[in-house]
């Protein structure tokens, strides 16, 4: 009977060791950046995957000055003011392009995703220099059940680990609002 046990306490710890070392060959990292291109009138908001392993997105939240944001037009309201298509200098092109994914969405090694871009020559930089009054988060699990990650950005603390997503309201990743002219 001891024997048995100690076999099975063994198996038990050889066990651990397995899923330790598998859970550090598909680690996910998941990071947030900002970009504004050479020519200072488009603004990018980018998610990247820096991990070994693909990253299963289930959630992105943003606030701007503490208070919640539900999607990417809010984002920008917040940080710019309402009605930047009437503010904005004559005969100067605007545009806006939002990649909303579903959720459970993956995102490969490697990889990045541009989830939101902004160009205006009068707005994006503005824009950009802004940036540190949005906090954004992240939750997202490797493919390995239960290693789920939150990442909160404009925060130097590395991912943290979470014991699985939590739904949140007001999910801008996942937000089904296509964004119209006249909300700008």
């Amino acid at each position: 009977m001891a024997a048995s046990w100690l076999q099975s306490r063994e198996t038990a710890r050889q066990t651990e060791v397995l899923e330790a070392q598998l859970g550090a060959q598909v680690w996910p990292y998941v990071s947030e950046s900002i970009n504004l291109d050479d020519a200072g009138k488009t603004a990018a908001l980018d998610i990247e995957n820096d991990g070994l392993g693909p990253a299963v997105l289930y959630s992105l939240s943003a606030t701007v000055d503490g208070k919640q944001q539900s999607n990417y037009i809010e984002v920008l309201h917040a940080i710019l003011g309402t009605h930047l298509v009437k503010r904005k200098p004559a005969h100067e092109h605007m545009g806006l392009q939002v990649n909303n994914s579903s959720v459970g969405s993956v995102l490969r090694p490697g990889e990045s995703l541009s989830l939101f871009r902004f160009s205006s020559k009068h707005f994006a930089m503005p824009f950009v220099y802004a940036y540190q009054r949005i906090q954004m988060s992240v939750c997202y699990c490797a493919i390995i059940a239960g290693k789920c990650w939150r990442n909160d950005a404009n925060r130097d603390n590395p991912p943290e680990p979470v014991a699985a997503c939590p739904v949140i309201p007001n999910d801008i990743l996942h937000s089904s609002m296509l964004p119209t002219a006249g909300m700008l």
